[in-house]
């Protein structure tokens, strides 16, 4: 998903939404909000193992969420609208 980089798994696609050139509009909105943007900055400032760390984390995280399937959930045709 980053065109400076799509080869390699770094922090450069950070870099570039602080110079709002992000893909997607939930990866912007990141810099919008002043508790996500420090966070942003801080993963900027660290080492790339500490990202690698960090993103480790937020994928076991994102893990344990439970998706809703069969009657329980829908698809959506239009993601931010619930089916009517």
């Amino acid at each position: 998903m980053n065109p400076g980089s799509f080869r390699t798994f770094d922090l450069s696609y950070y870099r570039l939404l602080l110079k709002r050139r992000g893909l997607f509009q939930s990866d912007s909105a990141l810099t919008t909000n002043s508790t996500t943007l420090s966070f942003v900055n801080q993963l900027l400032q660290g080492s790339l193992e500490n990202f690698f760390a960090e993103f480790a984390d937020s994928m076991e995280k994102m893990g344990r969420i439970n998706v809703k399937t069969g009657t329980v959930g829908e698809i959506r045709k239009q993601c931010a609208v619930v089916n009517s």
